[in-house]
């Protein structure tokens, strides 16, 4: 009887172990469909952090064990180690330096407060305006920046004195506010912007494009912002509290929360082809950069990285992650850059004034013939 119940429990275990494999296998799969064409692959983009780390765990337990089993996570990892390298990075190659370099930051400041509650923290802001002022970065784009004009608070004007930027481009995310401030994309430069380009959705900005001067050439920056997933407190205890919420109530806690990413995916899927139009046509030089709100093994990154340098995958090391609110950690800021960009350096700075964490690039872009 003891033996049944042990086989019964390994064989179980195993059912278990391979479910997670497969789900696993799933992440490969999702970049490549679209959100508009079946959204439950978004959810398996976004968990493939924590799918990977599952099937770790059992890797370990099959060692311990000593146990052949373990060739399903082992195999279930290595096939998808394309999808390991743009997450995680073991080599951190030199960093190097070229003449002529652009150095490129992206930061979603959130709101200048890092709440959703106090507004115009003047501690965080000066904090922020310190690390930036410290990173001396020709190019800044910035996401959910606030001003306050009904206070008199100018914080677009502020920041640029301090940082010494003589030109920037803003894109305000809904062009009438009930609020007493104003949410803005915004983009800071130390070369002159010759034309600015705002993109929509639903009366909402997600992208603020900037043609940019830079020597003899011309270069295209994208400041994007995608649709968020818009979890509130009740979907966030999900994820902080698990033991609670999904086990009393799971239809109350779980399908909002499927509901949201099931709305929101569709709309970024929109967004990213829009964006990508652009990218098609565009004649110059391009960088992207901003908060995407989806992570690697997903549509959205694969559809805008295409044909790309990834700044992190060039001169990245460690576990790329650029979230630092209440889910679990995850890569979801990038700097993209056209083919023609030599990367020399990536950097996330750990700063916990956010949200997000801020990242940042040099890259050189060689000289006309």
């Amino acid at each position: 009887m003891a033996k049944t119940k042990a086989k019964y429990r390994f064989r179980l275990f195993l059912w278990i172990n391979q479910f997670f494999v497969l789900l696993l296998l799933l992440t490969y799969i999702a970049p490549y469909i679209p959100p508009q064409l079946l959204w439950p692959f978004s959810i398996f983009g976004l968990a493939y952090p924590i799918l990977l780390l599952v099937n770790i765990l059992f890797i370990i337990v099959w060692l311990l064990l000593l146990n052949k089993n373990i060739l399903y996570s082992l195999l279930a990892i290595l096939i998808g180690l394309g999808t390991l390298n743009k997450h995680f990075r073991l080599k951190n190659p030199d960093k190097e330096q070229t003449e002529q370099e652009i150095k490129v930051l992206t930061f979603n400041v959130k709101n200048l407060s890092n709440n959703n509650e106090k507004y115009a923290d003047i501690n965080i802001r000066s904090s922020i305006l310190n690390y930036l002022d410290d990173q001396d970065a020709q190019i800044i784009c910035l996401q959910e920046f606030q001003t306050y004009p009904s206070k008199g608070i100018n914080t677009v004007k502020e920041f640029q004195e301090r940082l010494g930027f003589p030109y920037f481009a803003e894109s305000r995310y809904v062009l009438q506010s009930r609020f007493k401030f104003v949410d803005l994309m915004l983009l800071y430069s130390k070369f002159p912007i010759i034309r600015q380009i705002e993109l929509r959705h639903q009366d909402k900005s997600y992208a603020l494009i900037a043609d940019i001067l830079y020597n003899s050439d011309t270069i295209r920056v994208f400041n994007i912002h995608l649709e968020s997933n818009h979890f509130g407190k009740n979907e966030y205890e999900i994820f902080s509290t698990p033991e609670s919420t999904t086990v009393e109530q799971p239809s109350a806690q779980v399908l909002p929360l499927l509901s949201k990413i099931a709305k929101y995916s569709k709309i970024r899927n929109i967004q990213v082809d829009k964006i990508s139009e652009i990218i098609k046509n565009t004649p110059y030089p391009y960088l992207i950069c901003g908060d995407f709100n989806d992570t690697p093994a997903t549509y959205s990154y694969q559809k805008l990285a295409k044909n790309t340098k990834d700044t992190f995958i060039e001169k990245g090391k460690g576990y790329g992650n650029t979230y630092n609110g209440k889910l679990p950690a995850m890569r979801i800021d990038y700097i993209l850059s056209d083919t023609c960009f030599k990367v020399n350096q990536f950097e996330i700075g750990k700063i916990k004034l956010s949200d997000h964490f801020p990242i940042f690039s040099t890259l050189a872009l060689p000289a006309k013939k």
